[in-house]
């Protein structure tokens, strides 16, 4: 399980194909992984005269050349190559992607390519960096913009777990291993991770179709929070050494800011596979490394005085000399970097002190412990840089966090007395809470089980290779029990069981997967492992992989700016702590708002005056918010049961006169009202449109009445066959009138009858034939589903049916009649309405809410045919206000639709859009208003801030306004006391 051959595999494959001239194109993410495990010299070999980014915009066009490009299936590099084949400079391209390619973004580059460039497409499963034979890092060292954790230390970021199941994907897909899986149960993150690699490899499971081993493989995923121990000490091998002081960042060490280096030793290259001497050593102790590099240095002089030109007497000599002088040179270069780079260490460990601070970091990592006077005199060394002052003081509070926390807050405060700021010092909470011993399922220090100190013990009695490596860290401990088969399942469960009787095997394959990031000390535990397994006959083979590989520096990096998204409990002193530890979770930036407060200043003033006058504008406003009376709406069902509504119209029909018009009510109840009169003015209008004075709509039956009182008491006049009324006589010719209706006969000749005759019915008749009639009044109604009628002559039932006695408005007597209305007002009341004061109480509420107007006021309809029916469908919805003073007035709205028929017309044919249209023969002249209840209840209510909400809103109003402007205040005044106090210096520095 080498993924640096692995890889190299991988390169080495796509820079073959084509034989020919070729491009190579990478990206971000892909160049580093290309100089881990291939060299310069191995592309060209290979035909490849030219490396770029893709995302390069400034190449040239050079159609005669391939282009090999080797990217990874991201976003970003999926556009930057969409962009490239659109305008292809190149003549045929090879594209090869590091992961796994979705279906989707085949098709898109299919359809991009136009110019059909692309010759090839394959996925090289290398989308992880390989730095070392037993190391892989995925290179997400966490960042504000790119987080690892979640709102919580215990959950993942989403785009940083898809990060991490594609790179782990990748590994498993290039060493061509299906493993099963284990993982902490103590972390959530490992729990799910686990999950989704396991659903992932099922998903893909033709790509995992390897052979079969006699032990499966493991995957074993661990957090780093459960040592968080290794990545805070200084490193004592050389390549965690170099890693920890200067940072190796793929495979590349700055060392510009080095004094006196060389220019072409500013940034140097520091890999396995390049460098022999690294290779050999960079598992060497520092005191082990000094004697080495003397004897690489001592080597390379006797080779100097060997190459020098008093050696070459003899052709022999000089055909060695040209041969040997390139390996001679690059010898050279390299004892340089090395001697250069080892002479850094020494300084940087002289400078900071790092023996005396490596001493006691290695006392609280292991099991002899550390005394709390060592840890005071490292935080008072003036010498010793803040940094690792905190970094011990850490230490010791993750040793000591539940048996000393008096001595913990006491350094801490030690600690803010000693150049180290408020801000870095609440970083020992952070880790307390983090990864303290309540965050841990095992013990690190060996402080809690008699076995794990005899197990120390045992260990001291083997001896270490000096003080500064007796720490081990906790994998080495891990490792060892699962080789002995002693790692449990109830610490480190296998995934939904797929491991059933696997913990009793000892797999010969180990992929072991850190989230949060390895360390090289931990890489060095493995590949000293592999070592032992090589020379013996198990052969175990150990792959260590990680988000990232830290140092001390990225480590305590990554909790920090990971703090920032926890809830703010993070930076309180956990629950166990003593209660002299300093709170410092309300500090910002070290300004000392305690004392800042007890000097006067302008600037303070002014803020003052400033705040006062916001919090006054503020309550104002919230003063006029809570006296404000507002209104919600709900809606609820209408339960209201037998019920009756009244309505109020007011209509004026201008071609039809008032002895012609009847007005009926009919609901789906069965109820009829005919030709109601009750609470109904009949009053005549002119042609014109102007009131009769003084007249009525009964003015026929006045002198009727007259004239049966002039009668004698024993006339009974004749019905002439119509229906007869109880007493059996007719004797006005209203009465007739209503019997030959009640028969079902047209009432069309009223000369022929005496009682008519008598009346001057048709000489009345006639002068009122020209005239109009507006009806106005108030009707009570069942709410239920019903019809309001207002049609030509009375109305009769035959039967099941209802008809009019349409004869006399049809008839041609040279004054044509039509249905032509004006609705001067038509609403619908309830009960309350009929109490002045509530009903004065809802028209106010209508008016605020703008809904006093009804959908037929002043509404017209015309026509000039006798046969018109005019149809209005009224939705009438239940309304109900609620006043402050707890009143309730129940009104209704409603909503209108209207619809005309000419009654002549029974089939109108095909329109424009194709449509045929036919109507029934049944209907009747006149106004319908028919009327639908809906069983929707809508409730008004007034509303009012309550005095509570208005006191907490104020009382918010001021504190929020009071302690913004301390906070500015605070802020301005430190940022005045350092100006002062750098210009009395002679030298401002802003901080």
């Amino acid at each position: 399980m080498d993924v640096v051959k692995a890889v190299e595999t991988y390169i080495t494959k796509l820079v073959s194909t084509p034989s020919a001239m070729k491009v190579l194109l990478l990206d971000t993410h892909t160049t580093p992984i290309v100089s881990l495990a291939s060299t310069q010299s191995t592309l060209l070999s290979h035909q490849v005269y030219l490396t770029d980014r893709i995302d390069n915009g400034k190449r040239d066009r050079m159609s005669h050349m391939k282009c090999v490009c080797f990217l990874q299936p991201s976003e970003d590099s999926l556009d930057a190559l969409s962009a490239e084949l659109r305008e292809p400079k190149y003549g045929e391209y090879y594209l090869y992607f590091s992961n796994i390619l979705s279906k989707p973004a085949i098709e898109r580059l299919a359809d991009i390519d136009e110019f059909e460039v692309v010759r090839e497409v394959q996925e090289y499963f290398a989308d992880y960096a390989p730095l070392l034979p037993c190391l892989f890092s995925l290179n997400h060292t966490p960042t504000a913009e790119k987080p690892l954790y979640g709102s919580s230390p215990n959950v993942w970021d989403s785009l940083a777990l898809e990060r991490t199941v594609q790179g782990i994907m990748a590994v498993l897909l290039s060493l061509k291993k299906k493993p099963v899986i284990r993982y902490e149960k103590i972390s959530g993150m490992a729990k799910k991770l686990a999950s989704e690699v396991q659903h992932r490899i099922q998903a893909e499971a033709t790509l995992f179709d390897f052979r079969l081993t006699q032990v499966a493989p493991l995957l074993l995923i661990l957090d780093r929070r459960n040592d968080p121990v290794t990545p805070l000490l200084s490193q004592w091998t050389y390549q965690a050494m170099v890693h920890e002081l200067l940072g190796i960042h793929n495979g590349r060490v700055n060392l510009s800011m080095v004094p006196g280096i060389r220019p072409e030793l500013s940034e140097i290259t520091l890999t396995t596979i390049t460098d022999p001497f690294f290779q050999a050593h960079y598992l060497a102790t520092f005191g082990d490394l000094g004697t080495s590099l003397k004897n690489y240095v001592q080597s390379y002089q006797s080779r100097s005085l060997a190459q020098s030109p008093s050696s070459i007497n003899s052709i022999f000599d000089m055909k060695r000399f040209v041969e040997e002088y390139p390996e001679f040179r690059k010898l050279g270069g390299n004892v340089s970097k090395h001697v250069a780079l080892v002479g850094e260490l020494s300084r940087l460990v002289d400078r900071d002190r790092l023996l005396e601070v490596g001493e006691v970091e290695q006392g609280l990592a292991t099991s002899s412990g550390s005394d709390f006077k060592n840890v005071q005199a490292v935080v008072n060394n003036p010498v010793v840089p803040a940094w690792n002052k905190l970094r011990v003081v850490i230490l010791y509070a993750l040793r000591y966090q539940k048996t000393q926390t008096s001595n913990i807050a006491a350094l801490i405060n030690l600690l803010l007395s000693n150049g180290v700021s408020r801000e870095e010092a609440r970083l020992v909470y952070v880790f307390l809470n983090v990864a303290g011993s309540d965050q841990r399922q095992d013990d690190l220090f060996s402080t809690e089980s008699l076995l794990a100190k005899g197990r120390s013990a045992l260990k001291g009695l083997k001896g270490v290779e000096n003080v500064y490596t007796q720490h081990t860290p906790h994998l080495s401990q891990t490792l060892e029990n699962l080789f002995r088969g002693r790692l449990k399942d109830t610490a480190h469960p296998f995934l939904d069981g797929t491991g059933t009787n696997m913990g009793l095997q000892r797999p010969q394959d180990i992929i072991i997967f850190m989230i949060g990031g390895t360390t090289y000390e931990e890489a060095r535990t493995v590949a000293l492992l592999n070592q032992e397994a090589g020379n013996s006959l198990t052969g175990t083979r150990i792959l260590l992989g990680g988000t990232c590989v830290h140092n001390s520096s990225s480590y305590v990096e990554m909790i920090r700016t990971a703090a920032e998204k926890f809830p703010v409990s993070v930076y309180e002193p956990p629950p166990e702590s003593a209660t002299t530890a300093p709170s410092l979770n309300l500090n910002l930036g070290g300004v000392n708002t305690t004392e800042d407060v007890k000097v006067k200043t302008r600037t303070g003033a002014l803020l003052t005056l400033i705040s006062a006058c916001i919090i006054l504008a503020f309550t104002t406003m919230e003063f006029f918010d809570y006296r404000h009376v507002g209104v919600d709406t709900s809606i609820v069902v209408d339960r209201s049961r037998g019920q009756k509504l009244s309505v109020r119209l007011n209509v004026t029909f201008p071609h039809v006169p008032c002895y012609l018009l009847s007005l009926d009510v009919m609901d789906i109840s069965g109820e009829q009202q005919r030709d109601i009169s009750h609470n109904i003015l009949k009053k005549r209008i002119t042609k014109t449109g102007v009131d009769m004075p003084a007249s009525r709509g009964g003015d026929l039956r006045n002198e009727i009445d007259k004239l049966a009182e002039r009668r004698t008491n024993g006339y009974c006049g004749s019905c002439y066959g119509g229906q007869e009324p109880e007493s059996g006589c007719c004797n006005s010719c209203e009465e007739v009138r209503q019997a030959y209706t009640d028969k079902g006969w047209s009432f069309t000749n009223p000369d022929g009858i005496e009682q008519c005759v008598e009346e001057g019915w048709s000489d009345k008749l006639k002068d009122q034939a020209d005239e109009g009639c507006n009806v106005s009044g108030r009707i009570r109604v069942n709410k239920v589903v019903g019809s309001i009628q207002v049609t030509p002559g009375r109305s009769y039932q035959a039967g099941s049916r209802t008809f009019q006695d349409l004869v006399p408005y049809l008839r041609d007597d040279g004054n044509p009649h039509d249905f032509s209305h004006t609705i001067h007002e038509f609403f619908f009341m309830a009960d309350d309405e009929y109490n002045p004061n509530k009903a004065k109480i809802g028209k106010d509420m209508k008016e605020r809410m703008g809904i006093s107007d009804n959908p037929l006021d002043n509404a017209e309809a015309k026509t000039n045919k006798s046969s018109y029916m005019f149809q209005y469908f009224l939705k009438v919805v239940s309304t109900q206000f609620r006043t402050l003073e707890g009143k309730t007035i129940n009104t209704h709205q409603y909503s209108s639709t209207q619809f005309e028929r000419d009654l002549t017309k029974f089939n109108e044919g095909e329109n424009k859009q194709g449509v045929f249209t036919q109507h029934g023969v049944a209907g009747a002249p006149g106004a319908y208003f028919n009327f639908e209840i809906s069983p929707i209840l809508v409730v008004h209510s007034e509303t009012r801030q309550s005095f509570a909400h208005f006191l907490t809103s104020t009382c918010a109003i001021v504190g929020g306004v009071l302690t913004v402007a301390a906070l500015l205040d605070s802020i301005l005044f430190a940022t005045g006391r350092k100006l002062r106090k750098g210009g009395s210096d002679g030298n401002v520095k802003l901080m």
